[in-house]
């Protein structure tokens, strides 16, 4: 039976997105506490690169007796002495037909030193780092990992990829200082990052930076020139030209829908805005853009959806300005629905309501939280400790981008403590199969 398509049921609900980011830090020590049967020959042996390292250790802690160290007393050690082991990323999801080192990946597959991946048009990956923290390697990208190491002890990761053409976008989870820096290699520049969220293409001799919200080091070598990008900023590096720092446009603004459709797409126009000579962006199945479905292209304001099924998904577009820089991110819910009417009506209907939580589990009360020495906040709820249970931090009540969400069994948890700024903490229960009501909201400032 042939199936009328004639109508299209479409709501755009566009917000704000935010993220969070810092500049590279110097370098941090690992503190060592010493315990019983510890000497100096000992633990450069088991911790440290060399043996040797003992005697820069006596030094660096100042130590009048080198032979003479307690249980309990806190050693310092530089992070770049300690011994690095090799790490990986991993594939999370994909779409297309997918290449590490010339062979088809799947989900799971790790990502080591030295592979290459390729994507194809209109396909994608996307990693989790040895840290924690993901990159999406767009369409007709070629991205290499040049390093990723731990250190043996400690939280500390180290993570180096070269783009070699395509386009990035990088969710970067904060850490203390020193315990997780990523660098993105480019024909013209370097990024180097702690915690932010940023894109970064390679397209022609072009290497283009767009900063989302926080700080990064854009770094020239061919021009040696150093730029501090914050958010909303971005910057072209072509190995010729001085590199300055350019305002990304703001967010695309989406039209209250007057779409024409067709058998197998969706056309609409976005409404004005200054600058945009076009538009890039993507399609997923998820509110966070973790499953992308396709990507979107368009050089005029006019915006062209083919090949999307029946069902409910996420649309995010960036409005792209003279130099070929993408600018913030806007993001709405998008519901398709085709129909058999011939009345060719278009109407609104609204993304889908979230499953509501479980009373079954017992509500959470959050305490405010308290600062621990080492860069450190504790969080602690009045719950049975018994359950599971999700924290989650974010700089904005909605908690559509959370800098940090995190599974604890019990009732307290320890996390990194954010860069300077005014956030929001919430919690909630768990069990393997429901979720409770969040608690109560929490302020928490970082100065």
């Amino acid at each position: 039976m042939k199936l009328n398509l004639a109508g299209i049921l479409i709501a755009l609900c566009a917000f704000n997105s935010v993220a969070f980011a810092e500049a590279v830090p110097a370098s941090a020590d690992y503190i060592y506490q010493v315990k019983q049967g510890d000497n100096l020959g000992k633990l450069s042996r088991e911790l440290l690169d060399s043996p040797a390292r003992w005697n820069e250790v006596s030094r660096y802690n100042k130590l009048k007796n080198s032979n003479l160290i307690t249980p309990g007393q806190m050693l310092r050690m530089q992070l770049a002495w300690l011994k690095n082991v090799p790490a990986e990323a991993h594939v999370e999801s994909l779409t297309g037909v997918v290449t590490l080192n010339g062979h088809a990946v799947k989900v799971g597959d790790a990502v080591p030193t030295g592979a290459t991946l390729e994507t194809p048009a209109g396909g994608s990956v996307r990693l989790s780092l040895p840290d924690g923290s993901t990159m999406n390697v767009l369409e007709k990208s070629n991205v290499a990992a040049k390093q990723l190491e731990k250190k043996q002890q400690g939280n500390f990761f180290t993570a180096v990829f070269r783009l070699v053409t395509g386009r990035i976008e990088v969710f970067k989870k904060k850490y203390p200082l020193g315990q997780a820096p990523l660098h993105i290699q480019s024909k013209n520049a370097t990024i180097g990052v702690r915690g932010t969220h940023f894109r970064m293409g390679q397209e022609g001799d072009n290497t283009l930076a767009e900063i989302e919200e926080g700080q990064v080091a854009f770094d020239a070598e061919k021009m040696t020139q150093h730029l501090e990008l914050t958010g909303m900023q971005g910057s072209v590096a072509d190995g010729v030209h001085s590199m300055k720092v350019i305002p990304l446009l703001p967010q695309p603004k989406f039209p209250a829908l007057d779409a024409v459709f067709s058998p197998t797409s969706v056309t609409f126009t976005m409404l004005e805005l200054s600058g945009a000579e076009g538009y890039r962006g993507e399609v997923a199945n998820d509110e966070g853009f973790e499953q992308l479905v396709l990507p979107v292209k368009s050089t005029t304001s006019v915006i062209n959806i083919a090949g999307l099924g029946e069902g409910h998904y996420w649309l995010r577009l960036r409005a792209v300005d003279k130099q070929g820089l993408q600018g913030m991110e806007g993001k709405a819910a998008l519901s398709v629905k085709w129909s058999r009417s011939t009345s060719h009506a278009l109407t609104f209907e609204p993304p889908p309501k979230p499953a509501l939580p479980s009373k079954a589990l017992p509500l959470v009360v959050l305490n405010p939280p308290t600062f621990e020495q080492g860069d450190q906040i504790i969080v602690n709820w009045q719950g049975e400790a018994k359950l599971q249970y999700e924290l989650q931090v974010a700089s904005s009540e909605d908690f559509m981008l959370p800098w940090i969400t995190q599974i604890s069994q019990g009732t307290q948890l320890t996390v990194p403590t954010p860069m300077p700024g005014h956030y929001f903490m919430r919690v909630r229960a768990l069990d393997q199969k429901h979720v409770g009501e969040w608690s109560n909201l929490v302020d928490l400032d970082v100065k």
